[in-house]
């Protein structure tokens, strides 16, 4: 097994992933929705990898976030500024919501 740069250095601080940086992401996002109508963002926790989140659609080789088909699920509330750390995103369909602030 070859050891990180990190644990080389002896640092405790833990190496965020890419796949770590989509998930968070997407907490963020959840966490700024104040009404999820239909319950969608219910598996979006730590039991299941987020590639199996609903809505949520990954890549097949760097298993990064690819699209979020969020259309007519009736969510509530405003867009985290997180979502532009999904750097593999190609898709974001937001249509009939309610968000109530601008997308960043």
């Amino acid at each position: 097994m070859k050891p990180s740069f990190n644990n080389f250095l002896g640092s405790a601080t833990p190496v965020v992933t890419e796949n770590e940086t989509d998930k968070r992401a997407l907490l963020e996002f959840k966490a700024k929705i104040i009404d999820d109508h239909f319950g969608v963002m219910h598996s979006w926790n730590n039991t299941i990898p987020f590639c199996q989140w609903h809505v949520v659609s990954c890549g097949h080789r760097h298993q990064r976030i690819t699209k979020l088909d969020l259309r007519s699920i009736k969510l509530v509330g405003s867009i985290s500024p997180f979502i532009g750390n999904l750097s593999f995103l190609r898709v974001l369909n937001l249509e009939n919501n309610s968000f109530h602030q601008a997308i960043p």
